[in-house]
């Protein structure tokens, strides 16, 4: 008990316009145990309530007059703290009551490592197909990865100080993915990362299939894509979003898209082409399948086929703009 009280925590939300989120955000923090103190809100520029309503739950948010992004809104709030123990929350997830005590714990316990994250929990806010297809789909990820990682994740993800400052913190220039880089960067230093999906969080956000792939496209493949040219490549090549099954899955995208094509000129050709890619979409991601099959169903379980692959054509867009750009 009194080891664990010796280590300090400050749970840092950078936020810009979130007003739809914030107040079951900072709820959420508030149940689980974290004083007002320990709260440190970054108000990004935000031209809606977000200051506001944060304050009508006694948080005083720091405020950035002009839009500096997530990554330097997470480092104006480091640089405010002096605890110990730097927790990343974003505005539009709310932590489970026991998250603070497990993020204290894993750091008491674990003395060897720097950084810890967790997943999304099972029951998503947005009642949509497409909302609970994508948020369920980061949760697989992180499930079945669980354990020694390479990357780190902000959704839900603490990391000691010390280490945070020893990588230089986030970096502000990096427009998307600056949490994987932050993770690439400690683990290129040596430090240990663990990946623990039983420190969770409900995503708020409500996707629709045109942000779904928005957000697969620009704000993951691409900066992967880009980030996979630097001097990390090598360590994010085994980062959670290179699998083996990622790369089945683009090689049947691509299979499709031949099908699609052969339609024109042989049908036959064309139809044995889609069965096949789709087949092997099916084959590469059949433990995702088959918990969407447990948990939602098979209606959501077949709906999430044609959902995946709109997920691995995003990636396979972005990969290829970055490499054409390249060249």
């Amino acid at each position: 008990m009194g080891e664990q009280s010796e280590l300090s925590i400050s749970v840092i939300v950078p936020a810009h316009n979130a007003r739809a989120y914030i107040a079951q955000c900072v709820s959420g923090l508030l149940e689980a145990g974290f004083s007002t103190h320990e709260i440190v809100l970054v108000d990004d520029a935000s031209t809606d309530r977000t200051a506001e309503i944060a304050r009508t739950l006694g948080i005083e948010p720091l405020c950035i007059a002009k839009n500096a992004g997530a990554a330097e809104a997470r480092n104006v709030g480091a640089r405010a703290s002096d605890a110990d123990t730097l927790y990343f929350v974003d505005a539009d997830v709310v932590v489970h009551s026991d998250a603070r005590a497990k993020v204290l714990n894993f750091f008491r316990d674990h003395p060897d490592h720097a950084a810890v994250f967790g997943s999304y929990d099972d029951d998503p806010a947005a009642d949509t197909v497409v909302s609970r297809f994508r948020n369920l789909l980061h949760r697989h990820v992180h499930i079945e990865n669980a354990g020694e990682a390479v990357t780190f994740w902000t959704g839900c993800g603490a990391v000691r100080r010390s280490a945070f400052e020893q990588a230089g913190g986030f970096d502000a220039q990096q427009p998307m993915m600056e949490d994987i880089k932050l993770g690439l960067e400690l683990t290129a230093r040596g430090h240990r990362i663990r990946l623990d999906p039983t420190i969770q969080g409900k995503h708020l956000k409500r996707w629709s299939l045109g942000t779904m792939f928005h957000t697969d496209m620009f704000h993951r493949a691409i900066p992967w894509a880009r980030m996979l040219q630097t001097d990390l490549g090598e360590a994010s090549s085994y980062a959670l979003n290179l699998s083996l099954k990622g790369r089945l899955s683009g090689i049947a995208v691509a299979a499709s898209l031949l099908g699609l094509m052969a339609l024109a000129t042989n049908a036959l050709t064309g139809t044995l082409l889609l069965i096949l890619a789709f087949g092997l979409l099916t084959y590469a991601n059949g433990s995702f399948l088959k918990t969407m099959l447990t948990e939602r169903g098979a209606w959501e379980a077949i709906t999430a086929i044609p959902l995946l692959w709109v997920h691995y054509l995003a990636a396979c867009l972005g990969y290829a703009w970055v490499i054409l750009r390249v060249r």
